[in-house]
């Protein structure tokens, strides 16, 4: 079966964790509106953190980063006055180091993000929704700022106005990306923010066009159990957007683009909401808080 899982944040890592524990083989295709710039080093969060799951390396404590990383370079660097808000560890760095280096010689983040999995030994393919600028700004009362600034600098902290993605307009899929959704067996929409890991993947040109034509099994994991996102700033940016915090909204933002939404039990009163949108609702428990959780939600996505 071939399957392709759309994902950011370290929700999403947490099922393709799972996934790897059932199959061998799949493709991820990952946000980058979280992409930014670092003491002049090109950070890509979530790549990162599906690359390092999958490789086994990810320090699955903290979500982020890598097991065992110390982080003396940037305990250096605020010794010299600089910024150091945003958490990268010395063997962090490094992937950042590289992955500029390639970016200066002119090769395209997708071949970069392979060349990351063939060292690292990752036999699943991790591919970036696209090689071009594609950014999340965040509308706040303190004005428009990237998603980084909000959540990690800000502690996602401002009142929330609205979200853009900046590039959006003439970014166009990674080479490889459209035809993994076309040739799909199954389409898996991991568990993320709907907002700044799901919604920036499909603004890119031609992404929604296929999901929308595909064969494949569209299966969405819902993010939200009640009324609240499990993990990060999701309530805050869906009401942003005019969206309500519960999985009937978010089966409404993936409103012909999903066959299946996978909700928790908890939500069962919900199914009928999620069925209007054209979208049928499988009830099991979707928090993940081990590895048995993780694959056991895996195994239900690949199966609804």
């Amino acid at each position: 079966m071939k399957v392709v899982a759309l994902a950011g944040g370290t929700g999403s890592a947490k099922l393709l964790r799972g996934l790897q524990a059932e199959i061998d083989e799949f493709t991820v295709v990952s946000n980058v509106g979280d992409n930014f710039w670092n003491h002049g080093l090109y950070v890509c969060p979530d790549i990162d953190i599906a690359v390092y799951t999958l490789a086994g390396t990810s320090d699955v404590a903290k979500g982020w980063g890598l097991r065992g990383d110390t982080f003396n370079v940037l305990a250096q660097l605020g010794k010299l006055g600089e910024e150091t808000w945003f958490n990268l560890g010395d063997m962090d760095l490094a992937t950042q180091i590289f992955r500029t280096e390639q970016l200066s010689k002119g090769r395209r983040l997708g071949d970069i993000t392979t060349m990351l999995c063939d060292r690292l030994r990752v036999r699943q393919k991790v591919l970036p929704c696209t090689d071009d600028r594609l950014e999340t700004y965040i509308d706040t009362h303190l004005g428009p700022m990237h998603l980084q600034d909000f959540w990690v600098k800000n502690h996602g902290e401002p009142e929330v106005t609205g979200v853009e993605y900046r590039g959006s307009e003439t970014a166009r899929a990674e080479y490889r990306v459209i035809t993994a959704i076309e040739e799909a067996d199954r389409v898996i929409f991991c568990p993320a923010n709907p907002v700044t890991s799901i919604l920036p993947i499909l603004a890119v040109d031609g992404v929604k066009r296929a999901l929308s034509s595909t064969k494949a099994r569209r299966v969405a994991v819902s993010p939200i159990i009640g009324d609240a996102p499990v993990s990060g700033p999701a309530g805050k940016m869906l009401k942003a957007i005019g969206a309500g915090t519960d999985s009937s909204s978010v089966a409404g933002l993936y409103r012909g683009l999903v066959d299946v939404m996978v909700l928790d039990a908890a939500d069962e009163t919900r199914r009928r909401d999620i069925e209007r949108h054209g979208i049928r609702a499988v009830s099991s428990s979707i928090l993940m808080n081990d590895f048995e959780s993780e694959r056991r939600v895996a195994r239900q996505a690949l199966v609804a």
